[in-house]
């Protein structure tokens, strides 16, 4: 039984370690930016659950979609982290959609190969589209539009 339970509570430890300790680098290789253009430590991303945001400013449903995305994200800043992916035309379109909405999350710098990477490996065909990862880094849903069911994955 000791033996059990030594076993379980290596397992446990190990989980939470590596969910702590999950390097979102390895997801964004080119790191992250505001809408600043500033550098954004993917490290602030550690222990959180993180939503991949494709978007555009162009896109009728995603502007829609932003402010809801944007209260909601603000709610839960304490467990959720954003991370957009941009579709715009431009750098500058980028940085004028992150500013005119208010996003309060980093992006993976314009056309990073990172963004596009996520895309293709998540089957994106259409934005606005909302990637949702555990803090250990494992994919939970594809659907994170459907924000009530992602409110319930952060409980």
């Amino acid at each position: 039984m000791r033996i059990l339970l030594a076993l379980l509570a290596g397992i446990f430890a190990s989980s939470t370690a590596s969910a702590a300790n999950f390097d979102w680098k390895t997801r964004f290789t080119e790191g992250l930016v505001d809408a600043e253009g500033k550098t954004v430590d993917t490290a602030s991303l550690a222990g959180k659950y993180v939503a991949v945001y494709h978007s555009a400013h162009w896109c009728p449903p995603c502007r829609a979609f932003t402010p809801e995305l944007v209260k909601f994200a603000n709610a839960h800043m304490d467990k959720l982290a954003v991370v957009f992916v941009s579709y715009d035309k431009t750098a500058a379109d980028m940085t004028n959609y992150m500013t005119e909405t208010k996003m309060p999350w980093a992006a993976v710098p314009y056309k990073a190969p990172s963004g596009k990477k996520n895309a293709e490996e998540n089957g994106v065909k259409g934005i606005p589209s909302l990637i949702v990862y555990g803090p250990d880094g494992a994919l939970l849903t594809k659907n994170g539009r459907d924000l009530a069911a992602v409110e319930k994955l952060l409980k």
